[in-house]
């Protein structure tokens, strides 16, 4: 387990920190005195974060503007961290991609880079930052997953399988790395109010209802002081794991698929 207060004065690394759940992680660890590295695309937006942590909240922020969906783009982040001094002791891999709709509704391209983003560059941070985060005697990985990891989506394929490769990818570490003092949690966010579904061209579906992502930040540190290797932020997520396990594949697959099947 690891405590706000014991990462006072270090460095967390958050990625996908211009938007959504990765900026209110960002603030949230920056109000409680922790130093922040942001990762993500939009330059602009990484910048104004990091004026408002140094000039508001008083801590230390580094800007590494960074496309994870290309090759060598995790190389880059350890590179220009290494060369600034700045050893990780938490790091945040909330960055990610979806597509709604049917397989054929989207270019290729579009899934490649989901599955760059969902899993590659989540594999190669925990790998990359081990000698930082093994150098402490207590830190963190949080890996964001998705309740789509729990049975198969359609109209969501692609996603829900990159999230089950976090989700498993995830919980396996976290029994590497236990003995060694680093704390690898598994957040499986509930429908969250962020540009997320927008860009992934979310359209109307059973899902009606969004939290917070101060809702999920807050039950993710929670975690974190418990040692929770898995945390969700909604519930249902019990009821939902019995009916994917227990019930008929074929019944699971056609009632989710009700759920999220596209407008004619």
């Amino acid at each position: 387990m690891i405590k706000l207060a014991d990462l006072r004065g270090h460095w967390a690394l958050v990625t996908g920190a211009s938007g959504g759940i990765g900026a209110a992680f960002a603030l949230e660890l920056a109000r409680s005195g922790v130093n922040v590295v942001l990762v993500g695309r939009r330059a602009e937006r990484l910048q104004e974060l990091a004026t408002r942590v140094v000039h508001e909240l008083g801590v230390k922020a580094e800007v590494v503007r960074v496309d994870l969906a290309q090759p060598g783009a995790v190389e880059l982040v350890k590179q220009q961290l290494a060369q600034a001094g700045i050893r990780i002791r938490l790091l945040c891999n909330i960055a990610g991609m979806g597509r709604w709709n049917r397989l054929e509704h989207w270019e290729l391209n579009d899934y490649r880079e989901m599955l760059e983003v969902n899993n590659r560059a989540v594999v190669e941070m925990c790998y990359h930052f081990l000698p930082d985060l093994a150098s402490y005697p207590s830190s963190a990985v949080i890996n964001v997953s998705s309740q789509a990891s729990y049975q198969p989506v359609p109209y969501m394929a692609v996603y829900a399988a990159s999230k089950a490769f976090v989700q498993s990818f995830s919980q396996a570490l976290h029994g590497e790395w236990k003995e060694r003092g680093i704390l690898v949690q598994t957040l499986v966010p509930g429908p969250t109010d962020t540009e997320f579904d927008a860009k992934a061209g979310a359209y109307s579906s059973a899902l009606t209802t969004r939290g917070t992502t101060a809702e999920v930040v807050k039950a993710s540190l929670a975690g974190l002081a418990k040692g929770d290797p898995v945390v969700a932020s909604i519930k249902g997520t019990y009821k939902q794991r019995f009916f994917a396990g227990l019930f008929p594949h074929s019944m699971v697959i056609r009632e989710v698929a009700k759920m999220f099947k596209p407008p004619p």
